[in-house]
């Protein structure tokens, strides 16, 4: 199984909306999280319920078809969802989610995600018998 987790792209910086768009960074950087991902055999995606998580799936969803599913706010709960949907999987998430869902499916514990980070990409391989093993990477828009 492969889990694929990165966090949201770039959003509208500043304004009071407590759920906002993408910029037009944010939106380029989707874009590029689409082409990467196209021919990586993504099966399902969850995005968090906000909105800057929704936009950041949709290029991808658009191009494989794919709804993509609320995933759940606990991190065990998020597991198990991300466990029963297959085999490779998009999540797009938060600083303060990515990290304690990696922990939850087996990966290592100290996963930082920094609030000026939006090109951290992680692979996440959780083999049938033995230990999970992540790969840390950054993609660029």
């Amino acid at each position: 199984m492969f889990v694929v987790l990165v966090r949201h792209a770039e959003p509208v910086a500043g304004g009071t909306d407590p759920d906002p768009a993408l910029s037009t960074t944010g939106k380029k950087r989707a874009v590029t999280l689409a082409k990467m991902l196209a021919d990586a055999g993504i099966r399902a995606i969850f995005t968090s319920d906000l909105r800057r998580t929704k936009e950041t799936a949709k290029p991808l969803a658009d191009q494989l078809s794919i709804t993509p599913v609320e995933i759940a706010a606990d991190p065990l709960a998020a597991a198990a969802q991300i466990r029963a949907a297959g085999d490779r999987i998009l999540v797009v998430g938060h600083t303060n989610t990515v990290p304690p869902i990696i922990k939850a499916l087996g990966g290592p514990p100290n996963v930082v995600i920094n609030h000026n980070e939006f090109d951290r990409l992680f692979v996440l391989q959780i083999p049938a018998q033995g230990a999970a093993s992540l790969l840390s990477m950054r993609y660029r828009a």
